[in-house]
C-alpha cells in the first residue's frame, strides 16, 4: 500500500535538501528521495579515489552565493555550518612571475593592481559601482513571486535610467564589458574569470556578461563576489542542511532512485523508485535537471510534443573536468611569494587565454592550455586530509561533454585530460607531480554518472539569456510551477538559475506551500 505526504521532493542536493527544509517548516508532511547513499547532490565532500583519509569537494567546491537567509532561516550554524574565508581570496600567478591577489579587504587588491597598471585600479571604484547597481537592481527581481521576461527586465530598467547597464551587464559580452573600461589583461582575468564558468561560451559571447554577475547574487560572506569554504568540504554544508530538515520534520531517504514520477490526466500523483516502493503526494518537486526530469523520470505521452523539444533542446553540453589529488605537500607555486596563502589559485592570464582554451572545445577537442581554478581547502583546513598531507582539486576548463568523435570518446581521452590539467599546474608549480600520490581525474561523463547532472553541466544547463527567467528552462515553465499540474522544479535548472545559491530550493518550497494553502482552503 503507498504511502501518502504532501509533498515528495527528488533528489537530495543543496536545492533539494533547502526545498524539504523549507517545506517541512511550513507544516507539511514532507519526503525528500536520494538516488546516493550521501545527500548534497553536487555539494559533498569525498574521498579521492586510492587515497584513503585525503578528501575534497568532488563538486561544488567553495561557497559564495548561498542566501544568509537561509543560513539564518534553517539555523543552519547550530547544525555544524562553519564558513572559512581565504585570504587573499585567490591568486592569479603570470608566466613572467608576477602575480595578482584578490584579497579579502577591496582597497588592498586596488592596490595590488596598481602594481600593473594605475589606470585600471583608478576604474576599479566606477566598475564595481556599476556591477552593484546592476545586481542590486536585478536580484529582488529573481526572488519576487512573478517571474519576468527579459522584456520586462528591460523596461524596468529603462524606466530607472539604468538601460546601459541592462545593455552591458545582462546581454554583453564579459570581454566587450572589460575592454572598454581596463587595459591589464590579468586585471580583466580577475574579473571576468567567472563569466564562462560552467557555460559552453568564452568570454566575447554575448551574455557571458551576466553569468559574471549572476556569481555575485547572495552575498554568503556578505559582501558580493567573494567566496568562501565550508569546514569540512562542501558536505559540511550538505551535512547541516539534511539535518536542519530532519529537525523541522522532514523524512530523508538515502539509497533512494526514483524510478518514475507518475502522472495521470495531466497531475502529478506519485512517485515510483526503482525498488517498486510508491508514494503518493499532493505536490511533486524535482531537483533534479529539467532533461532528467522530463524526458526520464516522466512518461513522454504527459508531455506536450512543442514542450518536449524545447526540452531536448536545452544547451546542457558541460564543460569542465574535475581533477582530485592526493599530496604529501602543497605544491610550490613559484609566483606566489612566501607568506601568501595557496588556499585557491586560479591559472588564467588574460581573457584571450579563455578564448583561445574554447575555440578547442568549440571543435570538440580538449583545451589544450585550460584555464582552471586550483583549490588547496587543507592549506586552512587541516580536516580534509592526514597530518602533514594535503589535497587538491582543479576545476579546469574546457572539456566538453561532447568530444568530437574522431578522439574516440571519454574514455580514451580522460587520461589525457589529467595530463593537460596536471601539465597546466606544473608550468606555474613544478613541483606538483612530485608530491602527487594519487590522481582521480573526474570528466563530465563521470560527473553526469556521479551527480545524475545530464551532459555534467553544474547549472543544469547554460545561464545565457535564452535560457534564462520565464525561458528557464522553457515556456510553459514558470519560476517552480510546471505544464504539469502537481509537480514543480527546485534544481538550477530552474528559475533563477545555478550556484550554490539555495534560491530555487528557497522559490519552489514558497510557490508549494501556497498551492498546499490554496488546495486546502
Amino acid at each position: 500500500m503507498s504511502q501518502r505526504y504532501d509533498a515528495i521532493v527528488v533528489g537530495g542536493g543543496h536545492n533539494g535538501l533547502i526545498c524539504a527544509a523549507y517545506l517541512a517548516r511550513g507544516g507539511l508532511k514532507t519526503l525528500l528521495l536520494e538516488r546516493r547513499a550521501i545527500f548534497g547532490g553536487a555539494c559533498v565532500t569525498e574521498e579521492i579515489a586510492g587515497a584513503p583519509g585525503y578528501r575534497v569537494s568532488t563538486g561544488a567546491a567553495q561557497l559564495g552565493n548561498l542566501r544568509p537567509e537561509i543560513v539564518a532561516d534553517l539555523d543552519l550554524a547550530s547544525h555544524g555550518y562553519e564558513l572559512l574565508l581565504p585570504d587573499p581570496l585567490s591568486v592569479f600567478p603570470l608566466p613572467d612571475g608576477r602575480h595578482l591577489a584578490l584579497w579579502q579587504d577591496p582597497a588592498r587588491t586596488r592596490t595590488e593592481i596598481e602594481g600593473f597598471s594605475a589606470s585600471d585600479a583608478a576604474a576599479m571604484a566606477g566598475f564595481q559601482g556599476d556591477l552593484g547597481r546592476f545586481v542590486a537592481r536585478l536580484e529582488p527581481m529573481l526572488y519576487a513571486d512573478d517571474v519576468p521576461s527579459l522584456g520586462q527586465v528591460q523596461e524596468r530598467f529603462h524606466a530607472a535610467g539604468e538601460a546601459a547597464l541592462f545593455r552591458d551587464f545582462m546581454l554583453g559580452s564579459m570581454a566587450d564589458l572589460l575592454d572598454a573600461r581596463f587595459e591589464t589583461g590579468v586585471v580583466k582575468a580577475a574579473l571576468g574569470f567567472t563569466s564562462t564558468f560552467g557555460t559552453n561560451a568564452g568570454p566575447r559571447t554575448p551574455g557571458t556578461a551576466y553569468v559574471m554577475a549572476h556569481h555575485m547574487f547572495g552575498a554568503t560572506t556578505g559582501a558580493r563576489g567573494r567566496a568562501g569554504y565550508v569546514r569540512g568540504g562542501m558536505g559540511g554544508l550538505a551535512d547541516a542542511l539534511a539535518a536542519a530538515a530532519r529537525r523541522f520534520g522532514a523524512e530523508l531517504r538515502g539509497d533512494a532512485e526514483v524510478a518514475e514520477i507518475e502522472v495521470r490526466d495531466g497531475l502529478a500523483r506519485a512517485v515510483r523508485l526503482e525498488n517498486g516502493e510508491r508514494f503518493e503526494a499532493d505536490h511533486v518537486i524535482s531537483n533534479a535537471d529539467p532533461h532528467l526530469t522530463f524526458l526520464r523520470l516522466i512518461d513522454g505521452q504527459a508531455l506536450s510534443p512543442s514542450f518536449a523539444d524545447d526540452i531536448r533542446g536545452l544547451r546542457m553540453n558541460g564543460v569542465a573536468a574535475k581533477v582530485n589529488v592526493a599530496l604529501d605537500a602543497l605544491p610550490t607555486f613559484d609566483a606566489v611569494p612566501e607568506g601568501v596563502s595557496p588556499a585557491r589559485v586560479s591559472l588564467c592570464p588574460s581573457l584571450d587565454y579563455i578564448e583561445a582554451a574554447w575555440d578547442d572545445a568549440k571543435r570538440g577537442h580538449l583545451s589544450a592550455a585550460p584555464f582552471m581554478t586550483v583549490h588547496m581547502q587543507s592549506a586552512i583546513d587541516p580536516s580534509l586530509a592526514p597530518a602533514g598531507k594535503h589535497t587538491l582539486t582543479c576545476y579546469a576548463q574546457y572539456f566538453p561533454n561532447e568530444l568530437d568523435p574522431a578522439l574516440g570518446g571519454w574514455d580514451a581521452q580522460r587520461e589525457r585530460a589529467g595530463d593537460i590539467v596536471l601539465d597546466t599546474v606544473a608550468a606555474y608549480a613544478p613541483d606538483i607531480r612530485d608530491k602527487a600520490t594519487a590522481i582521480e581525474v573526474l570528466a563530465p561523463p563521470d560527473l553526469e554518472a556521479r551527480f545524475a547532472m545530464t551532459g555534467g553541466h553544474q547549472f543544469h544547463g547554460d545561464m545565457l539569456s535564452t535560457q534564462l527567467l520565464d525561458y528557464r528552462p522553457a515556456p510553459g515553465c514558470v519560476g517552480a510551477r510546471t505544464p504539469l499540474a502537481g509537480l514543480y522544479l527546485c534544481g538550477a535548472g530552474a528559475h533563477p538559475g545555478g550556484c550554490v545559491w539555495g534560491a530555487p530550493g528557497q522559490r519552489a518550497a514558497a510557490t508549494v506551500i501556497a498551492d498546499h494553502g490554496r488546495r486546502n482552503a
